[in-house]
């Protein structure tokens, strides 16, 4: 090695036949200078490469704790929509059987008999226009709700929608409860109380499936009016807070839906990746958070480990292949890490309770889960190799391609709407489903494919034609009821309006249906009048508008619409007689007989409206019943001679 004592000495080879070094500062080799620079560009692109790797790790890990939150807000809202929908249902009921049997409605008997079978809601109330309770699953109580804001709210608004309040101190369990009430109706229009369910707001932020949350995990509902129905932190709930200052629910105002990590300065400093969505059908928002620290703890962990084998390469210039080689085998290890994530995301697209499918633009089926699959009676490989319209009936598909096309073209950004739609099955048998499709646009804002989430609501299809078959007939005989008399009966007057026609009603009540009731027991009573009442439907024109109607009791009413004469009338109560003359066979020993008394108004002459055209007729029939029974009688006003049937002159 070459010393200088001072600038300018010469250079001095240390061993004669030895290459010279340079001394530091007097100018490099070119080879130097390409190590030194390899070395400096190996440095450097260690450096960016354990850099990027990092922030990519990280928004990895971030993007992936907003879909898994997202996905698991979709679940979470499905298990409160169908816990509402069940509460909604439970109170329709109640309200039914209360507005049929007032007081003597008896709450306690539905637990007992397990009519009401969700433990959520054994707590069911029947609150009077006074705020009293009337019935409720809890014994007797003299409680009153009168100032309680679930009755307010019902009783100042006339919609016929589940109100969720927000949580109180109940008066009865005297623990907190969500209260969800529902308005009852009096006939004739007012304020007749309200149906109210309590729910444990534990209960209502259960996870679905029996999943867990981690200590500083968060899963909440809150009201669109900024009061939080109930939140779990953890296992420690929340509820009963005014939190319209949040930021998901600032964001919520201008967008239904959406993931965002917050500082968590505004519930308990704890930062979280948040996930939140409008539930669709309530006024209610779902909201999901991930611990921050938690979700990046692996993420930190293999950044430290980075840093150190970077700070290690750099110093030695050496394992440059080393790090090549661990890069290569933790980019291996992301590749499965991801291929893990993405049998996790397939496992909950496969396992969940709504029926999924991934629909392309056509229509035709790209993807489908279990239960969409089963739901509809077709393995996977037969429902891809068909279409979105092949499960509609033939004459509905015009209507169906046009719905799809509305949704490829709306750039709506809210929640998907729903709509109830009929499904055919693989075997024939036609479903009701409840769909919500929506739309995942590429990055040009064209239409990429949709995303069918399809619930089976052929039950409550069900049971909804069923209430509301109850509700307009007899129970006993089939027959329209009054309220469904009453109906027909204005159409028909309308209808003979226009036409300048005459509609006839007749009042009938039965001769000798209390002697059948008193000497053979109400059963026989009963079959007696369902043959009395399929005698009565062969007695009028099928193909015409006339209705046979059971008032109650041995009372029926019939509407002959559509008649030229009075005497078209007469025909029909003496074809009415002469039929209820015949004997009733009602059991294998048991044959007897009655007769009938008919009473008759007509439009216009005597009323312009049901009310007093049945009046008139009744006391026609009261007329009849009283000059000998088993006859007919117009109301006075007709002046028209009495008509009397073939079996009262044989008699």
């Amino acid at each position: 090695m070459t010393l200088s004592a001072k600038p300018g000495s010469p250079r001095v080879p240390l061993e004669p036949g030895r290459p010279e070094l340079r001394a530091p500062g007097r100018g490099l080799s070119t080879l130097q200078v390409l190590i030194l620079l390899a070395g400096a560009a190996a440095i450097v692109l260690i450096w960016l490469t354990t850099l990027q790797r990092s922030t990519f790790e990280r928004a990895q890990a971030v993007t992936a704790a907003m879909r898994s939150n997202a996905n698991l807000a979709i679940a979470f809202e499905q298990q409160v929509t169908r816990t509402l929908k069940e509460a909604e249902q439970i109170a329709a009921f109640a309200r039914q059987e209360y507005l049929r049997d007032g007081a003597r409605l008896d709450l306690r008997h539905w637990v007992e008999q397990r009519i009401i079978r969700d433990k959520a809601f054994t707590i069911l109330s029947v609150v009077d226009e006074t705020g009293a309770i009337v019935t409720t699953t809890q014994g007797a109580s003299s409680v009153n709700y009168a100032d309680r804001d679930f009755f307010t709210r019902q009783r100042d608004s006339r919609e016929d929608t589940l109100y969720l309040d927000r949580p109180v101190l109940g008066r009865i369990s005297a623990q907190w409860r969500i209260p969800m009430s529902l308005r009852i109706q009096k006939p004739d229009g007012g304020f007749g109380g309200v149906v109210v369910l309590s729910v444990d707001p534990v209960n209502l932020a259960a996870l679905p499936g029996g999943a867990h949350l981690g200590p500083d995990d968060m899963l909440e509902i809150t009201g669109l009016d900024g009061i939080l129905r109930s939140r779990l932190i953890g296992t420690r709930p929340t509820y009963g807070l005014d939190q319209g200052k949040h930021a998901w629910n600032l964001r919520q105002a201008t967008q239904p839906e959406g993931s965002f990590v917050d500082d968590g300065d505004s519930i308990d400093g704890v930062t979280r990746i948040i996930s939140y969505r409008t539930m669709s059908g309530y006024p209610l928002m779902i909201t999901v958070g991930s611990d921050y620290a938690s979700v990046l703890l692996p993420v930190q962990r293999r950044r430290t480990l980075y840093l150190f084998i970077a700070a290690g390469a750099t110093a030695a210039l050496l394992g440059l292949a080393a790090l090549f080689l661990y890069l290569s085998l933790r980019q291996r290890a992301t590749t499965e890490a991801l291929e893990a994530s993405e049998a996790l995301f397939r496992a909950t697209f496969h396992q969940a309770a709504m029926g999924i499918a991934r629909i392309a633009p056509d229509g035709r089926f790209l993807e489908v889960n279990d239960k969409y699959c089963r739901m509809l009676g077709y393995d996977a490989p037969e429902l891809l190799a068909r279409t979105l319209f092949d499960l509609t009936a033939p004459d509905d598909r015009s209507d169906a391609r046009a719905f799809l096309q509305a949704r490829l073209t709306a750039h709506y950004l809210g929640p998907p709407p729903e709509i109830e739609k009929p499904y055919r099955r693989h075997d024939g048998h036609i479903i009701w489903v409840c769909e919500a499709l929506s739309v995942v646009r590429n990055p040009a804002g064209l239409p990429d494919f949709l995303v069918a989430v399809v619930q089976d609501i052929t039950a409550r299809k069900d049971l909804e034609n069923r209430l509301s078959h109850d509700a307009l007939h007899d129970a006993l005989t089939g027959l329209p009821n009054r309220v469904m008399f009453q109906d027909r009966c204005a159409r028909a007057l309308e209808f003979a309006a226009r036409r300048n026609g005459l509609v006839t009603v007749l009042y009938l009540d039965l001769d000798g249906f209390k002697e059948v009731n008193d000497s053979y027991g109400h059963a026989m009573g009963d079959i007696l009048l369902q043959q009395v009442a399929r005698r009565l439907e062969h007695c009028v024109r099928a193909q015409s508008e006339d209705t046979v109607s059971r008032f109650g009791g041995d009372e029926f009413g019939i509407i002959l619409s559509g008649l030229d004469s009075l005497e078209g009338g007469e025909r029909v109560a003496r074809t009415i007689l002469d039929a209820l003359a015949r004997p009733f066979d009602l059991a294998e020993s048991i044959q007897v007989r009655i007769s009938a008394s008919i009473g008759a108004a007509v439009h216009p002459r005597h009323g312009q409206d049901p009310d007093a055209l049945v009046a008139h007729a009744d006391a026609a029939m009261y007329a009849a019943k009283h000059s000998g029974k088993n006859r007919f009688r117009w109301e006075p006003l007709v002046n028209a001679p009495e008509v009397q049937s073939a079996a009262m002159a044989r008699s």
